[in-house]
Order: C-alpha cells, then sequence, then structure tokens
C-alpha cells in the first residue's frame, strides 16, 4: 500500500516539475488531470462509496460522450469543408507558438498554406495577426512576416498585426485592419482550429472564408483533444450569445448543443 503511494507520489512530482519547466504544455496538463483522477478513484471511491461512485461513472460517460461529438464535429467539418476555397481580396493567417524568432511547425503550416495561396491569386493582402508571448523573443506576426518575405511575398502585401493574444483577439483586432467595403476576406489555419475560428467569427458578425491548413502528425492528439475541449468550453460559454441573435445555427451547432 505504502509503495503504491510512494510510486504515485514520485510521478505526481515529476509531472508537477514538467509542468514548472514548460507552464504552456497542454498535453502534460491533461495527462495530469487524467493521472490524478485516477489515483482519486482507485484509492478513495472505488471500493468506499458505491453511490458516489455511481456518479462519477455517469458524468465520466456524459464527458465521453460531449467530447466525442465535439471532436465528430470538427473532423466532419475538415472533411466537408477543406476543398473548398475562393478568391479572397485580403487573408488573415493567425499566429501560433514560435522557436526562438522561428515559427514551430503548427505555424509553419499555417504560412506555408498562404504561400500555396499567394502562387494562385498574387495579389493578395495578408494580415500576419499574432502578439508576442511571454516566452518569445519578437512578436508572432514579426516571425511570420519574417518568413513571408524570405518566401518572396513581398512586404508591401503584408500587414502586422502584433496585439492579439487569443484567436478571438486575432479576429478582432484583424478585421480593423480590413476597409469597410472589403467583403471577400479570408482566414488561414490548421484544419483543426477552424471549426472554432468559424463560431467565435460568427460571435462578432465576421464574415470570412475558411482557408484549411494541414496539422502536423506529431501533434494531431494533443491539438485535436485540446481543440475539442476548448469547442465545448466556448460553445457553453457563449450560449446566451444565440439567444439573442438572429444568426442562424446550423445542424452540426444544433446537433453538438444537444
Amino acid at each position: 500500500m505504502y509503495t503504491k503511494f510512494f510510486l504515485n507520489f514520485i510521478v505526481i512530482l515529476g509531472f508537477s516539475i514538467y509542468k514548472y519547466i514548460f507552464p504552456s504544455s497542454f498535453f502534460i496538463n491533461f495527462l495530469f488531470f487524467i493521472y490524478f483522477f485516477i489515483i482519486l478513484y482507485y484509492f478513495f471511491i472505488f471500493k468506499k462509496d458505491i453511490l458516489l461512485k455511481k456518479i462519477i461513472n455517469f458524468i465520466v460517460l456524459l464527458s465521453f460522450f460531449i467530447f466525442t461529438i465535439g471532436l465528430t464535429t470538427i473532423i466532419l467539418d475538415i472533411k466537408n469543408n477543406k476543398t473548398i476555397e475562393v478568391k479572397n481580396d485580403y487573408v488573415i493567417i493567425l499566429g501560433a507558438g514560435l522557436k526562438g524568432d522561428k515559427p514551430k511547425s503548427v505555424l509553419k503550416y499555417r504560412l506555408n498554406k498562404a504561400l500555396e495561396y499567394y502562387k494562385k491569386y498574387p495579389n493578395t493582402i495578408f494580415i500576419v495577426s499574432g502578439g508576442q508571448g511571454k516566452d518569445e523573443i519578437i512578436s508572432e506576426s514579426e516571425a511570420m512576416k519574417n518568413y513571408l518575405v524570405l518566401n518572396h511575398i513581398p512586404a508591401k502585401q503584408i500587414i502586422k498585426e502584433n496585439k492579439s493574444k487569443t484567436t478571438l483577439e486575432n479576429l478582432l483586432f484583424s478585421k480593423k485592419l480590413i476597409p469597410l467595403n472589403i467583403k471577400n476576406i479570408g482566414v488561414i489555419s490548421n484544419d483543426f482550429h477552424l471549426y472554432r475560428v468559424k463560431f467565435l467569427a460568427k460571435t462578432i458578425n465576421f464574415n470570412i472564408n475558411p482557408i484549411y491548413a494541414k496539422t502536423p502528425f506529431i501533434s494531431l492528439f494533443s491539438l485535436y483533444t485540446r481543440e475539442t475541449i476548448a469547442v465545448i468550453y466556448y460553445y457553453i460559454k457563449n450560449l446566451n450569445i444565440f439567444k439573442n441573435t438572429k444568426t442562424p445555427l446550423n445542424l452540426n451547432l444544433v446537433v453538438f448543443i444537444l
């Protein structure tokens, strides 16, 4: 008994140290939560309180059901919309993490998609959107512009938005940089992210055309897991918006809320 407690204590301590060194690691946060829950369940619930065990089982099953619906909704959105692409006058590229002053792989996929788009539509104006994180030496928008210029997109066709910290701020602040007469506006992000991007854009009455970049294979599990939880969180948080708006809900939205 004491050996099990000691081993679990060592594992939790290891997670805590890793968390201290890498505070933004969602995957470790997720593993830590699951592991801690298993320990709690095994030592304090499983053999002592049958009613509490049933309540916990119900919560776990309900959470799994909601998570599955959320993940399925994201996957169906990608499947149904990733090949749809239209000509846009302005295209917003959403920021992501940096390594030093260079884009990490997730952001690089977005930027490479912008390069592909530029080859098709060379007159496009790009807005690179992303502020500077606590662990970043330059703003994401600066790193993004440097990458695009290095790959032959003229600097005069790139506008920096360097204040945003969240996806919603990316959209809000970038929207202010676009002339009011411009109607065709694209947004580039990784495929896992764009369902939530479209949802947030609707909440601020911002009409966008999503442009789907791929997601690095090595990051699929952690990014899809995090995004599914984020989508669930935003739907719960913003349900009151749809009670007071005339914006029509699509079928996926209704199914997901139910």
